[in-house]
């Protein structure tokens, strides 16, 4: 019984992926759990703890934006920067994530973002 609960945890398992092509220009997304200061890759949206951040590099930004508590998300955001895998109102959407930017005026820029396993999918 234990065997078909592992083969059934390991199909359902989000794992996401890292690198996406966000408005023409190349991001990288690395998800780290912290809670007990090991600061491990996390490998599936399921494991993540409540002191995970992502780290995103993307053009000259580099942004590290800590996990958002908000009920049924997946999420990571500064206030500023919002980075998204699962949200209410789209669900799961691992491989096109939302990534917005509250600009100062309070105008949010949305960035259009798609792994690019699944734009080069798209290309064949």
């Amino acid at each position: 019984m234990n065997f078909l609960g592992l083969i059934a945890s390991i199909l359902i398992a989000i794992n996401p992926p890292s690198d996406f092509i966000c408005d023409g220009e190349l991001l990288s997304a690395t998800i780290r759990n912290n809670l007990n200061g090991d600061f491990s890759v996390v490998a599936n949206l399921e494991e993540i703890d409540q002191g995970a951040f992502a780290v995103l590099n993307w053009k000259d930004i580099n942004l590290m934006l800590p996990i958002s508590f908000q009920s049924g998300e997946i999420s990571f955001t500064d206030k500023k920067w919002l980075w998204s895998y699962q949200d209410n109102k789209r669900g799961l959407h691992d491989n096109s994530p939302r990534f917005a930017q509250r600009l100062q005026n309070g105008q949010i820029v949305e960035h259009s973002c798609k792994s690019v396993e699944n734009d080069e999918k798209n290309l064949t």
